[in-house]
């Protein structure tokens, strides 16, 4: 009876995301993953701007694709323009400033479950949202218990997303 009488705060995620993932605690931690060209980093950009427009400070790492014209034409397309967005192509040092942070790809990164992990650690109210390439097998590359430790799994085959998590389960 206690335990639904206490208040936990959430983002206030609303619309088509909350319609994916449901309505997260502040610092949950999301995967991506999905076969090449099947819109995980249009559908991980979007989301980006979603939460830069009315959520707070995001930076997208861009470490697969870097900082280059490809990249410049995606926003562009994908018409981001929120000023909290910010984008980077390597994962810098200080977290502080940012609520949400996506890793495109984690490979790319060269970033494995424990450093995840300690970035979760020492960022404790930031949120991640890890994208992840996948093998010729589909499965996503690094250790499978990284789907143990995130709150929200999300799959993107063909532009469509389909999410199961603690939050909710939904598809887009």
């Amino acid at each position: 009876t206690e335990l639904k009488k206490m208040d936990f705060p959430t983002i206030g995620l609303f619309g088509k995301y909350q319609r994916l993932i449901g309505d997260p605690s502040p610092g949950f931690t999301m995967m991506i993953y999905g076969k090449p060209k099947q819109g995980k980093s249009t559908m991980a950009l979007d989301f980006a701007n979603h939460l830069a427009k009315y959520h707070g400070n995001v930076l997208y790492v861009a470490a697969e694709e870097g900082i280059n014209k490809t990249l410049a034409e995606k926003v562009d397309r994908l018409n981001l323009n929120a000023p909290r967005l910010s984008f980077s192509d390597r994962l810098p040092s200080d977290l502080r400033r940012y609520q949400f942070v996506f890793i495109d790809s984690i490979s790319a990164a060269r970033l494995n479950r424990d450093n995840l992990l300690e970035l979760k650690r020492k960022n404790p109210g930031t949120a991640f949202i890890y994208i992840f390439q996948v093998t010729k097998e589909g499965n996503y590359r690094g250790s499978q218990e990284i789907e143990h430790d995130v709150d929200v799994v999300a799959s993107v085959e063909n532009g469509s997303v389909k999410a199961m998590g603690r939050f909710a389960q939904g598809a887009i």
